[in-house]
């Protein structure tokens, strides 16, 4: 009986957390744009197409931006409390994706589609699987195809819309079985794998609205006169989290059975200010698609990846960045460095040389692939990561095929895991080796004055 309250406790907790996070970027509109602009600029979010990069903050501006991310978090909120989700870290991560590419690309008009074809998928074949409800929410990254379509003007008999209309139904309804197929390949070592999924449906979604609908994708500005909002705005949504786990900490008595939840809110916040802080340490002023990547990448640190997995792939970017494009300080690189924890599973179970190769071959891909969807497609990252995991495992495979060649390949491999456990478990040892010099040196400070006042 304990345990079922503590799982019941836990479901609500996130949840109130989660709907808070979406009643407070509701509310900032309102406080940001008058209630005219907001409509406005809604409006002109829902006819753009989308694609990316489009930054919503850039076409309608900070009020309208946040008020499209506030909705769609609070219609996907809804959507899951209807049909009896149990909120855990994996919902936190979603709705955090959520509403970060609310910001560019997602809208509360062209993820409809898409959510009613994956709801009409559940009812007809899985209608309790709890995880395949949420990874129907993600499959919204393809939502940019909806707008496309029914933007573009009418060459046929039938209405535009009509057409995307369908075709929006169809993406939702073959999402979730692609996504299920792909991910028993990737071995789950691609954490954004619905990415994977969607890139693969974004090619033929590319190729169709090319040659038969014959529209052009057209790239986007991105805007950056915004910034000291979109920081104040991230600084706050970071820092509450902070402050009400402090306060439940010094207020309620029942902490102990929140503990989990609170540490897992709190490395939400904490990994958020670890993602503001890297465009600002580069000099690179925020926008639109900053906010949607720090958010999801605050967001998926609740789940499924360590801070230590995520720096070797990132290394690996860096790498790209410095010797082969020379980018390092700007916005695309930025973005690949936040959606490089996609191989943090990557890291964590073939070491940190393996992590570090799968970084720098991931910046390569994500750079050189993205016309093969022409921003259909937002979790590119996504799918990038899965072309990697996927092109490594099939180097793997080719060398292991010669026994000799095998067998220095695992020797090496396992000398490699060796001597990082030991260099991990030294790092690890630091703070705590700094803590007890510092409180030694405290001691034996007290020890002294004493004997002086003696």
């Amino acid at each position: 009986m304990k345990k079922i309250d503590q799982t019941l406790l836990s479901t609500t907790f996130i949840f109130i957390f989660l709907l808070s996070f979406g009643l407070i970027i509701t509310l900032a509109a309102f406080f940001l744009a008058s209630p005219q602009i907001l409509i406005s600029g809604m409006r002109q979010i829902i006819y753009s197409p989308s694609n990316l990069i489009t930054d919503y903050v850039q076409i309608a501006g900070v009020g309208p931006a946040f008020l499209n991310s506030g909705l769609l978090t609070l219609s996907s909120l809804f959507i899951l409390r209807k049909h009896r989700h149990h909120f855990c870290s994996l919902t936190v991560s979603v709705i955090m994706m959520l509403a970060g590419f609310s910001f560019f690309g997602k809208n509360i008009v062209n993820s409809a589609p898409i959510v009613l074809g994956c709801l009409i998928y559940l009812k007809i074949h899985h209608s309790k699987r709890q995880d395949l409800l949420v990874m129907g929410l993600l499959s919204t990254c393809l939502s940019p195809i909806v707008s496309t379509i029914y933007c573009a003007p009418n060459h046929f008999f039938v209405s535009a819309k009509l057409i995307a209309l369908i075709v929006g139904l169809l993406i939702g309804y073959v999402s979730l079985p692609i996504f299920e197929f792909f991910k028993t390949h990737t071995k789950e070592l691609n954490l954004y794998n619905m990415g994977f999924s969607a890139g693969v449906i974004g090619i033929i979604g590319n190729l169709t609205t090319k040659n038969i609908l014959a529209i052009e994708m057209v790239p986007h500005a991105l805007a950056f006169e915004h910034h000291p909002s979109l920081l104040y705005f991230l600084i706050a949504i970071f820092t509450i989290p902070i402050l009400a786990n402090l306060c439940f900490y010094l207020l309620s008595s029942t902490y102990s059975k929140h503990l989990l939840d609170l540490k897992k809110i709190l490395r939400f916040s904490l990994h958020g200010f670890l993602g503001v802080f890297v465009p600002l340490i580069l000099n690179v002023p925020l926008s639109g698609i900053l906010v949607g990547a720090i958010l999801t990448f605050a967001g998926f640190s609740m789940y499924n990846f360590k801070l230590r997995y995520f720096l070797f792939p990132v290394l690996g970017v860096l790498l790209v960045a410095q010797f082969i494009y020379r980018d390092t300080a700007s916005t695309n690189n930025i973005v690949i460095i936040l959606f490089a924890s996609t191989l943090s599973p990557m890291t964590r179970k073939h070491g940190l040389l393996a992590g570090t190769l799968a970084g720098f071959l991931f910046s390569l891909i994500t750079r050189n692939s993205q016309y093969l969807a022409a921003g259909i497609n937002l979790y590119h990252c996504g799918f990038a990561g899965g072309v990697t995991v996927l092109l490594l495992d099939f180097i793997r495979r080719l060398f292991y095929r010669n026994l000799r060649i095998k067998f220095y390949c695992q020797k090496f491999y396992l000398q490699t895991i060796h001597f990082e456990k030991q260099l991990l478990f030294k790092f690890q040892r630091l703070p705590q080796t700094f803590l007890f010099k510092l409180n030694k040196n405290k001691e034996k400070q007290s020890i002294s004055e004493r004997n002086r006042s003696n």
